[in-house]
């Protein structure tokens, strides 16, 4: 195996032409292990166009090229934060990571630190597939996924099934609400695909005042400049093979919720939701993805991933899941056993009585600035 590293710039045709065959499995063995690495690599995360977009953005792009007897097998793309450190691209915009290769390939990640030129490079989106990666995790989460294959009334037939009962709850509740929104305040109107600014602008603001409020002042992430410009680059970049997608939900002429993802061929991530409080009652960001759902066919796509996380809406709705893990690699290794060191302290002192108790402070004190 040899391993070439270059700019991200330096991406060419040719590249991206063996990346996506690559990524599309076209010469993958069909066992079931590389099934579930090709069909994760579906995401728009491992499109080469994610990749050329954040290099145009940040110059700090990489890509390894893994070559086997003259043959591209494999390509690992990311940012080269310093001469020690390195994260995968897209940084923490990216919720899937890692190498996309041919063949069920395993990569020594010894090895690729030394192609990437650095010491350590810390992961939170590797799907637990890549079993080259997995020694290296301390924690395991998962990825929740909607699959809409054969059509929202056959997902709908599925998740009730998997909920058992004769009509999915959710789904129910959902009806109930949106008569309740159209009889109290007005008619629903969705939009798969806005290309509306003002939309996109009010979803922003949105979600930033979203940030600042939940995670406090300052931690707006769409405050970043290179982030707005990355969204703005994924926004413009419209089509079935890789593009952003702006999804929205009015009342009358109010939006009360929006969505801005990426999709890829069958692939929507859902990634940025938002809906106005005013109108949580109504269950209107539930009603979103209600639309979202019924009205994927229409666009081709067969499968919306929600991301990491349990949260309940998640959870309601999901009918598989990607397993995903969370860790480092390093060389030499101590630098990994030593971030692990660090991490377990907190967690024991954030699951602790003194933990407890100041986050219990901590919300006291942001209840009561928000009240002055």
């Amino acid at each position: 195996m040899k391993y070439k590293l270059i700019h991200g710039k330096e991406l060419d045709a040719a590249l991206i032409a063996r990346w996506l065959q690559i990524r599309d499995g076209s010469t993958q063995d069909q066992n079931s292990s590389q099934n579930q690495a090709q069909s994760t690599y579906q995401s728009p995360y491992y499109h080469p166009t994610f990749t050329q977009i954040a290099a145009g953005i940040r110059d700090d792009t990489r890509i390894v090229v893994c070559e086997d007897a003259g043959q591209i097998v494999g390509v690992l793309p990311f940012h080269r934060l310093s001469k020690y450190q390195a994260r995968s691209v897209g940084l923490f915009l990216a919720d899937y990571q890692g190498p996309i290769t041919d063949n069920g390939i395993q990569l020594s990640p010894k090895t690729l630190l030394q192609a990437m030129g650095v010491r350590y490079m810390g992961f939170d989106h590797m799907p637990q597939s890549r079993t080259d990666f997995t020694p290296y995790a301390w924690a395991h989460s998962r990825s929740q996924v909607l699959d809409l294959k054969g059509g929202f009334e056959v997902y709908a037939d599925r998740l009730a099934l998997l909920q058992n009962v004769k009509q999915a709850g959710v789904l129910k509740t959902i009806k109930q609400m949106e008569r309740k929104v159209a009889r109290e305040k007005g008619e629903l109107r969705f939009t798969m695909q806005s290309t509306s600014d003002h939309d996109f602008a009010q979803l922003l603001q949105g979600k930033s005042e979203q940030f600042n409020r939940t995670l406090g002042e300052g931690h707006d992430t769409f405050a970043i400049p290179w982030v707005r410009q990355m969204l703005d680059c994924l926004r413009a970049h419209v089509s079935s093979d890789f593009g952003g997608l702006l999804s929205t939900l009015h009342v009358g002429d109010e939006l009360v919720a929006a969505h801005f993802g990426l999709r890829s061929g069958g692939v929507l991530h859902f990634w940025f939701p938002w809906y106005r409080v005013d109108y949580a009652v109504y269950s209107v960001g539930l009603i979103l993805l209600k639309e979202c759902a019924s009205h994927a066919q229409s666009l081709g796509i067969s499968s919306i991933d929600l991301g990491r996380g349990e949260q309940a809406y998640k959870t309601r709705f999901a009918t598989s899941s990607v397993a995903l893990c969370e860790g480092a690699i390093a060389n030499p290794d101590l630098i990994r056993k030593a971030r692990i060191s660090y991490l377990r302290t907190r967690w024991a002192v954030r699951d602790s009585w003194l933990g407890h108790k100041l986050k219990a402070l901590k919300s006291a004190a942001k209840t009561s600035k928000q009240s002055d």
